[in-house]
């Protein structure tokens, strides 16, 4: 197999990734985030916009790929000024930062 092929294959068993948020779902339910990895080109995307990873980078990056469990976006431009004004950032940074990182092995496994 091409190294190529080995990277899509990744990629693709990387997908619908799951965040769970305690904050966000009902007692017993937390709330479900699904997303994908960061392509390159997404994340210079962010870093294009942003001198470092603020506030703002991380409701762009939740804006981005915060999507449910059938692969529809959660939250849309319009959503931006609620999520910088009206959320906590300490929650939006936990799930930014978990949606930067690398992919979590176990969970590609489980696809």
């Amino acid at each position: 197999m091409r190294a190529i092929e080995r990277v899509k294959s990744h990629y693709k068993r990387a997908k619908n990734q799951v965040i769970e948020v305690p904050e966000w779902g009902a007692r017993d339910h937390p709330f479900k985030i699904y997303y994908d990895p960061m392509t390159p080109n997404q994340r210079k995307r962010v870093n294009d916009e942003h001198e470092g990873l603020d506030p703002e980078a991380f409701v762009d990056v939740l804006v981005m790929k915060a999507q449910d469990e059938q692969g529809e976006r959660l939250f849309n431009a319009d959503d931006k000024h609620k999520l910088l004004t009206e959320a906590d950032g300490a929650i939006i940074g936990r799930i930014a930062v978990q949606m930067l990182g690398p992919c979590d092995a176990r969970e590609i496994e489980k696809n």
